[in-house]
């Protein structure tokens, strides 16, 4: 079950790392968009750390964090 999800349901949780809401971006009216779409999109668009609290950890890597999830750039 994907780490935003409790219960089989959204947590309203906003990603520090993406800005991603489960429950928000994946279920919006008007074009909703699954966690892969919308990590492809920020990726594609530079991958900029969303949250300023807490702020990007120092050493902190896009492509380890990734293939901890199984993805790969």
């Amino acid at each position: 079950m994907p780490q935003y999800m409790e219960n089989g349901l959204p947590m309203f949780n906003i990603c520090d790392c993406c800005g991603f809401q489960a429950g928000f971006d994946d279920d919006a009216k008007n074009e909703p968009e699954s966690i892969e779409q919308y990590r492809k999109r920020w990726v594609d668009y530079g991958s900029n750390w969303f949250s300023s609290k807490p702020s990007k950890p120092q050493g902190w890597n896009l492509e380890e964090q990734l293939k901890k999830i199984g993805v790969d750039l």
